[in-house]
């Protein structure tokens, strides 16, 4: 499958993960940065992810003339690096230097793809999965001009790079994303890092990105943010006050200090060809001295409220953001509560066609979400949920019943919740919603579904293919159990939706739950697609809402 997904998106309780990769890996600020995720928001897990990245390495075996030594190759020291470390998971980042800064050649290439599938052989044949990242982008306006060389010359190098080198790292890490089963787990960091960076230079064209080759904090961070994404199923949009070089509790300078210690220690003691040693304790040292700074991290982390809440404005409203066991949670405070602290629970979308929860809002009801992207409403991400809800009426004093908002997929994630947790709901507002997997994202009815999306579902679920055929853990499967709770539903959706086909989905939920004696309303919108959703006039869904609080 094209990414990697753990089972109910739930972190494990004990992983070793080995880090193998050119100078980008070798600084590993985007290590230290997953480390400190972990550290702080699940401190009773063991989380070990080692660093063993050495800086101008390839996986081909390639070297331009001009280098001041033969790079070296991780081929010279996987086998000692597996041995030592006896990982679960092998992350492989190469690429940057494997095209050796010229302009593409098949020959690199075929080197660079056959340097990598021989290291995923050999990951594998060791017992760990094999996890393969592409090459960053290659900024070009953060190298002197006097120094990229244009196409045609005979020789290249990092210090006299082909001015186009980025569009041979696109072509790179378009293979590491079509990768497939052919690995345990791929992620595609170019394309997240250049959008990040398109963004930064449209608000400010001199923004410094790196040394276009080795990126900045920022860029770091957007590597982080996206491995804890793919790989663990944490997707992250809040940005640690450390990216911009702030820390009010000192964790995070502790978490690179040990990382940078036993980095260097695991690096000589595996050793490497790189004729530049890094000053190193003896391993054993170095992990005694980890163990040290382990025991202030959790002291700094037990002193240090982790929900790290912050107040910001949003639209005239308190918006409220906070982390619950790693994962990030909003809560939109209305500026006069009406009686009893009513809230709504988008289960995905936010903002998205948001008009009938900001009438809701303007009424003193408060607006809450937590972001379990990309779960499909699985078991885990429906216990997930439940402590969220748990969370939100003891310290924010909510109601102990809230009506649920499912859009689109997050129609999953209300449904299941509904059937879990029938006494937590008072109402259930689903629009054009996903109530059966293999209609969406699997695509086997009327509708085109999306394959990448198919995978992520198949794999939180755990599920293979031929499962999926008999799976009975679907939103309408569940119909008797919401009907039976008395939970009443509103519905809305378009007849012509081509991507979660009405007919598949909310047309059969709406006839189910009738047919069982429940209350429904339904709003279909004929020739109205996918989207967009809700109601031009929500006066209908704010009063039936309001209705049943």
């Amino acid at each position: 499958m094209p990414t990697m997904y753990l089972k109910n998106g739930v972190v494990p309780q004990q992983l070793t993960v080995l880090f193998l990769g050119d100078s980008i890996t070798d600084n590993g600020t985007y290590i230290a940065m997953m480390d400190a995720y972990f550290k702080w928001h699940h401190p009773d897990k063991r989380i070990r992810l080692l660093n063993l990245g050495v800086s101008s390495e390839t996986a081909a075996g390639t070297s331009e003339p001009d280098h001041p030594f033969p790079r070296p190759c991780v081929h010279e020291r996987l086998d000692a690096a597996l041995a030592a470390a006896k990982p679960d998971w092998v992350v492989l980042g190469y690429g940057m230097n494997d095209g050796i800064y010229y302009p593409f050649a098949e020959d690199r290439f075929a080197a660079y793809r056959d340097g990598i599938m021989r290291a995923v052989r050999k990951v594998q044949e060791a017992g760990a999965k094999a996890i393969v990242v592409s090459p960053p982008p290659f900024d070009a306006a953060m190298i002197d001009r006097d120094k990229l060389q244009p196409e045609g010359l005979s020789a290249y190098a990092y210090n006299a790079p082909y001015r186009g080198y980025d569009d041979v790292l696109r072509k790179y890490a378009q293979w590491v994303a079509a990768l497939g089963d052919s690995v345990d787990g791929s992620v595609d960091i170019h394309t997240p890092l250049a959008a990040a960076l398109r963004q930064r230079r449209a608000g400010n064209p001199d923004y410094v990105s790196g040394d276009g080759i080795h990126p900045n904090a920022l860029g770091h961070w957007v590597i982080a943010r996206t491995l804890l994404g793919q790989l663990f199923n944490v997707w992250l949009d809040r940005q640690p006050e450390y990216v911009e070089g702030e820390d009010a509790t000192g964790f995070f300078p502790l978490v690179m200090e040990r990382h940078r210690l036993l980095s260097a220690a695991w690096k000589e003691h595996v050793g490497h060809s790189n004729p530049n040693k890094t000053d190193a304790l003896p391993l054993a040292e170095a992990e005694a001295r980890a163990d040290a700074i382990d025991e202030q991290l959790r002291l700094l982390q037990a002193k240090h409220d982790t929900a790290q809440e912050r107040v910001t404005d949003s639209d005239g409203y308190n918006k409220v953001e906070f982390y619950l066991h790693g994962r990030e949670c909003i809560l939109i405070r209305p500026k006069q509560a009406a009686p009893g602290n009513p809230w709504l629970w988008r289960a995905e979308f936010l903002t998205d066609f948001n008009q009938s929860d900001r009438e809701l809002l303007g009424r003193g009801w408060h607006i809450a979400y937590i972001r379990l992207s990309n779960q499909y409403g699985c078991p885990g991400a429906v216990e997930a949920m439940r402590q969220f809800k748990l969370h939100v009426e003891a310290d924010y004093g909510l109601a102990p019943r809230v009506s649920l908002f499912g859009f689109s997929r997050g129609g999953l994630y209300a449904t299941n919740y509904a059937a879990a947790y029938p006494q937590d709901v008072a109402s259930l507002y689903i629009d054009a919603p996903v109530l059966d997997i293999r209609s969406w994202p699997a695509g086997r009815g009327a509708g085109n579904g999306s394959p990448l999306c198919w995978e992520e579902c198949k794999a939180v679920y755990g599920l293979t293919e031929s499962a999926a055929d008999s799976f009975t853990g679907n939103p309408l499967d569940k119909v008797d159990a919401i009907a039976a709770a008395g939970i009443p539903v509103i519905l809305v959706a378009g007849d012509a939706d081509a991507v979660v086909p009405y007919p598949e989905n909310g047309e059969l939920f709406a006839k189910r739950f009738s047919q069982r004696g429940g209350t429904i309303e339904v709003y279909v919108k004929p020739g109205v697609g996918h989207h967009p959703h809700s109601l031009e006039n929500p006066t209908p869904i704010v009063s039936f809402v309001q209705r049943h609080a």
